[in-house]
C-alpha cells in the first residue's frame, strides 16, 4: 500500500501541473484578446477624435474667413467712398483750370488746323 501511495502523489501533482498550464494558456489567450479589443477600441477613438478636430477645425476656417470678407467688403465700401469723395473735391478744386484748358486746347487746334465751320 505504502507504494500505490507515492505513485499517487506523482500523477496527483502532474494533473494539477497540467490543469495550471491549461489556466495559464486560458488567462494568456483571454488577455492577449482583451489587449486586442482596448487597442483596437483606442485607435477607433483616436479617429473619431481626429475626426472631429478636422471639423472643428475647418468650421472655425470657415467662419473665420467669412468674418474677414465682411470686414474686407466693408472696409473696401468705406474705401470706394473715400475715392469718390476726393475725386470730387478734385474735380470741384480743379474745375476751372480744366475748363481753362481744353478752351486753351481748342484755341490751339483751331490756330493749327482752322475752324471747320468756315
Amino acid at each position: 500500500m505504502h507504494a500505490g501511495r507515492l505513485f499517487q502523489v506523482p500523477k496527483n501533482i502532474a494533473e494539477e501541473i497540467i490543469e495550471a498550464e491549461a489556466k495559464a494558456r486560458q488567462i494568456v489567450h483571454d488577455a492577449r484578446s482583451e489587449g486586442a479589443r482596448i487597442v483596437a477600441q483606442a485607435k477607433t477613438e483616436a479617429e473619431e477624435l481626429s475626426k472631429e478636430s478636422r471639423q472643428k477645425y475647418h468650421r472655425t476656417l470657415r467662419d473665420t474667413i467669412l468674418q474677414l470678407e465682411e470686414e474686407a467688403e466693408k472696409e473696401s465700401g468705406s474705401i470706394i467712398e473715400k475715392g469718390r469723395a476726393e475725386a470730387g473735391s478734385l474735380v470741384r478744386d480743379r474745375g476751372s483750370r480744366i475748363e481753362d484748358v481744353a478752351s486753351w486746347a481748342a484755341g490751339e487746334v483751331i490756330a493749327r488746323y482752322g475752324s471747320s465751320k468756315g
